[in-house]
């Protein structure tokens, strides 16, 4: 009677672990998971930003803030001396 309280005792701790080990493998899963889509949110947010730093940086586009900004406008050629370096 002893030897299969002890079997049923083994039995249950092995159901009892893998319950523990699904439910560990489950939540994993969904931690995966999340990671992933924000890892897909991250990389398209890095992939807008790439092309506004691309967009801003332009020579186009830093002129026409010069000129609207700051009131620039590109130097007339008798305007501009060149030194020499004697």
């Amino acid at each position: 009677m002893k030897k299969y309280f002890v079997l049923l005792f083994v039995l249950c701790l092995f159901v009892f672990g893998v319950a523990v080990l699904r439910t560990e493998i489950n939540r994993s899963g969904r931690e995966i998971s999340h990671l992933q889509n924000e890892v897909e949110v991250k990389e398209a947010r890095n992939q807008y930003l790439q092309l506004q730093i691309s967009r801003l940086a332009s020579p186009g586009n830093i002129s026409a803030l010069a000129q609207e900004n700051l009131g620039l406008v590109p130097a007339k050629p008798h305007q501009v001396i060149i030194l020499d370096n004697k």
